[in-house]
């Protein structure tokens, strides 16, 4: 079992960092386009995946990663291990798009079916 605890100031700070890398987007707007399924994506999107992709493989390089963009885009890493990574880089995108300061950056550790540390 591990100290799941201890991955906190480290989640925190990549949490923060890609949170930092939304805001500007926010501020000035940023390019968008529709998934295969016909939901938005933007560049903040991509840019906050790009941040708590590279954060997360650093903080638990064992641990894979599931996240929302990487998955639509045929990105399916093998889970069986049963510890992983869900990671929502810009949850809410609509609400970014219709700036109503609704959205988050949403990660989550999951064990087997359980939620065991999370970070918005």
């Amino acid at each position: 079992m591990r100290d799941f605890a201890a991955l906190l100031p480290g989640l925190e700070k990549i949490v923060l960092d890609a949170g930092a890398a939304i805001l500007p987007l926010y501020a000035k707007g940023c390019w968008m386009e529709h998934k295969t399924d016909g939901s938005p994506v933007t560049e903040a999107d991509h840019a906050a995946e790009a941040v708590l992709l590279a954060g997360l493989a650093a903080l638990t390089p064992d641990i894979p990663i599931v996240s929302e963009e990487q998955v639509a885009a045929g990105h399916r890493p093998d889970c069986s291990g049963g510890l992983w990574w869900c990671v929502d880089p810009l949850d809410g995108t609509k609400e970014f798009i219709n700036r109503t300061g609704e959205f988050a950056v949403s990660v989550g550790l999951i064990a087997g079916d359980y939620p065991v540390l999370g970070a918005l």
